[in-house]
C-alpha cells in the first residue's frame, strides 16, 4: 500500500477517536513563531490530516474500561504492512514539523493575558513578536478554514540564582569552623558514625585566625620586601639618573671651559704672533689642556704655522742706527695753546699737535717701521760682582720691516700748562693740554682734559691713548709688544698725579694719599701695556750745567720722591736741549749708574746707539714744530713734515 493511501484510507480519528500527532514529539516546545508553509504546498493536500485529532477523547489511563490498554499493543507496521525501518510518513523534516508543533503548543496553552508583566525581559535569543515573519494566512484559509489562533505569549522566565564565586566558596569553606555551633554526626562510607564535636574557641583560633594572621604577616612582608625593593630600585635609579646628569653637566662644562680655553688661546697667541713673538705664541698654544682632536688639529697647524713665519724673519744687525723719535706732551688744543699770553710761542715751537702726531704714526706703519724697545735688541748678564753687562741681542724683523722707538717727555704735566688760576687744579685756564692719564671702566688708559668751557673729558687727548688704538687697529706695528718710553720728572708728582710730599702741607695728607694711589694704579698699567718708564730728571734741570754735588741732590730726591711711586728705573732721559752729561766715568756717571740708571738718552740731529758693557747710551730726535718748519731733512726717511705740520692752526712757528 502506498504512503499516502495510507493516509487517505486510514483514520486514526475516525477508527480510534484520537489524534496520533498529540503522541509525537509532546515534550518538544518552540520559543519562536514558524509558519505553516510546510502544509499549504499543493500537492500534498492530505498533509494536514491529523490537524483535528481531539487528545480529550483518549480514556484516561486509570481508567478500568475494556479500552484503556486498547493502543499497548498497536503496531503500526501490521496496518502499513511496511517495516518500521522504512520511510516514515510521520517523519516530517523540522520546518515541516514546525507548523505540528505550533498548533499543539497553542491548544495546550491557555490564553494569556495580552499585557506581558513588567518582569518579561526579553532574552538575547528571543525575537520579539512584532518581527517576526508574517504568515500567509490568506493560503492557510484555503485549506485550514479555522479560526484564527490567539498569538502565542511567552512564559515570564524565572530569575536564574546567581552561582557563587570562587572566592565565596573558599570563604565559605575557610569560615566552616566558625560557623558550626553545635555538634556533628556524620556516617562514612562504612557505615561507621563520626562525630565533629562544636570546635573551641582555641581550636576557631588555630584553624581560622591563626592561619591568616600567618598569611596575613607573610603577605606584609613580602609586600613590605616588594616595596623595599622597588623603593631601593627607584632610588637607585634616581642616584644613576642623577650621577648621569652630574656628568653629561660637568662633561658640558668641561667642554665649555675647553672651548673658551681653547679661543682664548688662539686669541693670545695670535697677538703674539701678530707682534712677531711667535716664541711666545707658541708657548701658548703649547699650555692648552684639552683634549678635543679638533682642538688639537688646529694648535697643531698653528703652531706650524708660526714656526714657518719664524723661519722667514731676518736680522736686523745695525741697531746703532735705530731711531727714537721724541715728542713732548701733546697739545690737545692748539688754538688754546698757541694763543696762550706767556707761553704761546713756546708751545708753538717744541710741542705737536694730536692730530699732527696720528698722522706720523700713519706715515711710520706705511713706511715699513715697527715699534721697537730697548729689550727688542739689548740683553744683559750679571757678572759675578753683581753687575749687570750689556750686549746686543739679534733683532728679528719681517723682510721689509725697520725698526723706530717712540719717546713722550714731560708726561707728568706741568701745572703751569693746565692751570689757569694757579689753584693746584685743571681748568678752562689752561693751555689745553690733558691733566692726567687715568684708567677707563673697560681697563684701557686715556687722557684726562679740561676743555675751554671747564668741562671735565676722557679721551685720546695725548700720545698714550693715541697710540694704544693705533697698535689695536694694525697689531703688527709693536714688536713683541713694545711701546713707547714714558719720561716724567719728579718735584710735581707723575703722570699727572700730584703725588710729591710737598702737596701735604699746601693740601692734606688725605690729598697726598689719594695722588699716591692714582699714581701707582696708572704705573702699573703702563707696565702691563708694556711702556717703559723713564726719568726727565727729577726737576727738569740740565744736568751738563749741574755739578756732581747737584746731581747727586737730584737723585737722592727721586729715591726718596719717585721711586716708591713708579719703583726702579733704569732709564734717564735727559732733560733740555743737549742736557746730557760729558763723561760716562766721573762721579757725576757715578752718582747716576748708583741710582739705577744704565740707558741714557739724550738729543741729537741723526739716531745713533751705542752698547757699553755698563751701560747704552742713544740719541733721540726731538719732534717739534720748529724742528719740523725749519729742519724737515731730520724727518725725511720717517715722515713727510709738509703732510703732517698743520700750518692753518700753527701759522709762522718761531725758529728760537
Amino acid at each position: 500500500m502506498d504512503k499516502n493511501d495510507f493516509d487517505v484510507d486510514f483514520d486514526f480519528e475516525k477508527e480510534y477517536g484520537f489524534d496520533p500527532s498529540l503522541f509525537m514529539d509532546a515534550d518538544e516546545t518552540e520559543e519562536a513563531p514558524v509558519t505553516d508553509s510546510a502544509f499549504e504546498s499543493a500537492e500534498d493536500p492530505d498533509a494536514d490530516f491529523l490537524g483535528d485529532f481531539d487528545l480529550d477523547s483518549l480514556p484516561d489511563e486509570e481508567d478500568s474500561g475494556d479500552d484503556a490498554g486498547v493502543f499497548d499493543d498497536f503496531d503500526l507496521d501490521d496496518i502499513t504492512g511496511e517495516s518500521s525501518e522504512a520511510e516514515d510518513p510521520m517523519d516530517l523534516s523540522e520546518e515541516e514539523d514546525l507548523p505540528i508543533r505550533r498548533r499543539r503548543q497553542n491548544r495546550q496553552e491557555e490564553p494569556q493575558d495580552p499585557e506581558l508583566p513588567e518582569e518579561d525581559v526579553l532574552q538575547e535569543d528571543e525575537v520579539p513578536e512584532d518581527e517576526l515573519p508574517e504568515e500567509d494566512t490568506e493560503e492557510e484559509s484555503e485549506e485550514e478554514p479555522e479560526a484564527e489562533k490567539p498569538a502565542r505569549r511567552r512564559k515570564p522566565r524565572a530569575d536564574k540564582p546567581k552561582k557563587p564565586s570562587v572566592f565565596s566558596k573558599l570563604l565559605d569553606l575557610y569560615l566552616a569552623p566558625m560557623r558550626q555551633t553545635e555538634d556533628v554526626q556524620t556516617v562514612d562510607e562504612n557505615g561507621r558514625i563520626r562525630r565533629r564535636r562544636k570546635p573551641s574557641k582555641s581550636q576557631i583560633f588555630k584553624e581560622v585566625y591563626l592561619p591568616a594572621i600567618i598569611a596575613g604577616l607573610a603577605l606584609l612582608l613580602v609586600l613590605s620586601f616588594i616595596v623595599g625593593s622597588v623603593t631601593n630600585a627607584v632610588k637607585k635609579k634616581m642616584l644613576n639618573d642623577e650621577a648621569n646628569r652630574r656628568e653629561s653637566l660637568s662633561a658640558s662644562q668641561a667642554a665649555d671651559a675647553a672651548e673658551k680655553e681653547y679661543d682664548a688661546l688662539m686669541a693670545e697667541a695670535e697677538a703674539l704672533a701678530a707682534g712677531y713673538n711667535y716664541d711666545e705664541a707658541i708657548a701658548k698654544l703649547n699650555t692648552f689642556t684639552g683634549t678635543d682632536a679638533e682642538h688639537q688639529q688646529a694648535i697643531t697647524a698653528k703652531k706650524a704655522e708660526y714656526t714657518n713665519a719664524q723661519s722667514q724673519l731676518v736680522e736686523w744687525k745695525d741697531v746703532s742706527q735705530i731711531p727714537n723719535l721724541s715728542f713732548h706732551v701733546l697739545m690737545a688744543d692748539p688754538t688754546r695753546a698757541i694763543s696762550d699770553a706767556q707761553y704761546g710761542g713756546l708751545y708753538n715751537r717744541n710741542f705737536v699737535t694730536i692730530d699732527e702726531f696720528s698722522k706720523i704714526l700713519e706715515q711710520l706703519y706705511a713706511g715699513g717701521y715697527i715699534l721697537i724697545d730697548f729689550d727688542s735688541f739689548i740683553s744683559t748678564s750679571t757678572g759675578v760682582d753683581g753687575k749687570e753687562s750689556f750686549f746686543q741681542s739679534p733683532l728679528m724683523l719681517p723682510a721689509g720691516k725697520k725698526p723706530i722707538m717712540i719717546t713722550e717727555t714731560m708726561v707728568n704735566y706741568f701745572n703751569y700748562m693746565i692751570d689757569g688760576n694757579n689753584d693746584g687744579e685743571p681748568d678752562a685756564g689752561g693751555a689745553g693740554f690733558a691733566c692726567k692719564l687715568v684708567v677707563d671702566a673697560n681697563g684701557d688708559i686715556k687722557a684726562q682734559y679740561v676743555d675751554g668751557s671747564n668741562q671735565t673729558l676722557v679721551g685720546n687727548y695725548d700720545l698714550v691713548p693715541i697710540l694704544e688704538d693705533f697698535i689695536k687697529a694694525h697689531p703688527d706695528f709693536s714688536y713683541r709688544g713694545a711701546r713707547a718710553t714714558l719720561a716724567v720728572t719728579g718735584h710735581e708728582g707723575v703722570f699727572g698725579y700730584r703725588c710729591n710730599t710737598s702737596y701735604i702741607a699746601s693740601k692734606s695728607q688725605s690729598y697726598y694719599d689719594e695722588q699716591v694711589a692714582g699714581a701707582k694704579e696708572i704705573t702699573q698699567a703702563l707696565r702691563e701695556k708694556g711702556y717703559t718708564i723713564a726719568s726727565y730728571t727729577y726737576s727738569n734741570q740740565k744736568y751738563r750745567d749741574l755739578s756732581a754735588k747737584e746731581i747727586s741732590q737730584e737723585m737722592t730726591n727721586w729715591k726718596n720722591q719717585v721711586t716708591p711711586i713708579l719703583g726702579e728705573v733704569d732709564v734717564l732721559v735727559f732733560a733740555r736741549e743737549n742736557g746730557g752729561i760729558n763723561d760716562y766715568t766721573g762721579a757725576v756717571f757715578t752718582a747716576l749708574s748708583d741710582t739705577g740708571f744704565q740707558y741714557f738718552v739724550d738729543d741729537g740731529e741723526k739716531p745713533s746707539v751705542t752698547i757699553n758693557t755698563s751701560y747704552v747710551r742713544q740719541t733721540r730726535i726731538m719732534v717739534t714744530g720748529m724742528n719740523m718748519q725749519w729742519h724737515p731733512t731730520w724727518f725725511t726717511q720717517y715722515f713727510d713734515c709738509n703732510a703732517v705740520l698743520d700750518i692753518a692752526v700753527r701759522g709762522s712757528v718761531p725758529n728760537s
